[in-house]
């Protein structure tokens, strides 16, 4: 089994996260945003990993603690990455609303973001804090990271994002062979 682990303590926040993604799409977390919560479900229902983890501190540094945490959780759990596909690319409509991500577990942090929320908050997360919880997964997971999207409700907006990036984690991590995915024999 492919399991990660990582224990984070920055800017005031602590995050614990345990992870392993050949589950079944199980998520124990307590992020201090119900909504955060319930994005982390739909990101390991579709990407069909399991999750526990737990995030303390100021809102915004807990959102991208844990976001940095379940990246180096991943890049753990994948240890050389050999067999993994490497590359996955998914579209979720839902809705209004229709969110594209495309990644590569590059071992190179990169993060475009297109897209716009039309209020400040959707429940009790700041809009803000999605682009900062992906910016941190991307850096924790050594991870390259596109993301378009757009619709008309923000709740729809972010759920066919965190759909959309479990799928392409899903796709990506697929063991297919036994080699190292890089024409240079290392990520």
């Amino acid at each position: 089994m492919r399991q990660g682990m990582a224990n984070l303590e920055e800017q005031g926040a602590t995050a614990r996260v345990k992870i392993d993604l050949d589950g079944s799409g199980l998520a124990d977390v307590t992020s201090g945003s119900a909504f955060l919560d319930h994005m982390m479900a739909a990101l390991c229902r579709t990407a069909q990993l399991n999750l526990e983890a737990k995030a303390e501190g100021s809102q915004l540094s807990r959102c991208t603690a844990l976001g940095r945490a379940i990246g180096l959780s991943i890049k753990d759990a994948l240890e050389d990455k050999r067999g993994m596909r490497r590359y996955g690319n998914f579209a979720v409509p839902m809705d209004d609303a229709l969110a594209e991500v495309a990644l590569d577990f590059s071992g190179r942090t990169y993060l475009v973001f297109r897209g716009e929320f039309s209020g400040p908050r959707i429940g009790d997360l700041e809009t803000h804090e999605v682009k900062a919880f992906m910016e941190a997964l991307a850096d924790g997971a050594r991870l390259t990271l596109h993301m378009r999207f757009y619709g008309e409700n923000d709740h729809h907006k972010a759920e066919s994002i965190f759909k959309a990036l479990g799928l392409a984690i899903r796709e990506a991590i697929r063991i297919e062979g036994t080699e190292i995915p890089s024409t240079k024999g290392i990520i």
